[in-house]
């Protein structure tokens, strides 16, 4: 047992639960923050999340038939999406062309920051509430699901999400008269974790916007 579920404690694992805590619980609290300091922390996080995420351990394999519970309501979903949808406003729209429907078109498909993000919620946000259970085999499973489902879909929205928002960032501009910038955090991907480490590392999404102790190199 020890050695098939090794991987749900590795130190790559821990690193990448508690980037997906702190991304999910970024996404939970758009009424605290202005769109700029929004842009610019989520321009740090989701490269360090495709990052943590191609490092997670391979060759892992499912223990059960059934697939771990499922965390995340439509409702959920619509709040996430509709919180980021309300700040980012008329910068919410974009045109991507790395979608399964391009094969039909031969032009961009509009696609909304909102909805990408979302997208990318919404199976990390099941992974978090699973990894806080406890229970190894369902964290392996869901370590294993998480893994795959970044190779098959939400790793690609990481990446075209933040194309729009660096456009955003760097050539539409933004109009708002924001003074407070929010600190974004930093990651120390060379320190040491323990297994206590990780179920600490959970509650990086329900903690506030202060997450001085990383650092990234």
């Amino acid at each position: 047992m020890e050695k098939n579920t090794s991987a749900i404690y590795d130190k790559n694992t821990v690193e990448f639960v508690t980037v997906a805590a702190e991304f999910c619980g970024f996404l939970e609290r758009t009424d605290e923050i202005k769109r700029r300091p929004f842009i610019d922390k989520a321009l740090k996080l989701l490269p360090l999340l495709y990052l943590k995420a191609s490092l997670l351990p391979e060759h892992v394999v499912r223990m059960d038939e059934s697939d771990p519970e499922v965390f995340v309501t439509e409702g959920d979903y619509e709040r996430v999406r509709g919180g980021v949808a309300a700040l980012m406003g008329r910068y919410d729209d974009y045109l991507d062309v790395f979608l399964d429907d391009m094969a039909y078109s031969d032009t961009p498909i509009g696609q909304t920051v909102s909805e990408s993000l979302a997208d990318i919620y919404q199976p990390l946000k099941d992974f978090v509430c699973v990894y806080q259970l406890g229970l190894d085999r369902t964290m392996n499973d869901a370590l294993v699901i998480c893994r795959e489902q970044f190779g098959e879909f939400w790793g690609q929205r990481v990446l075209n999400v933040m194309r729009a928002l660096h456009d955003v960032k760097y050539n539409a501009g933004t109009d708002e008269e924001e003074e407070d910038e929010v600190s974004s955090p930093v990651f120390d991907a060379d320190a040491g974790y323990t297994e206590d480490d990780l179920y600490e590392g959970l509650d990086a999404g329900d903690e506030d916007e202060e997450q001085d102790d990383y650092i990234t190199k």
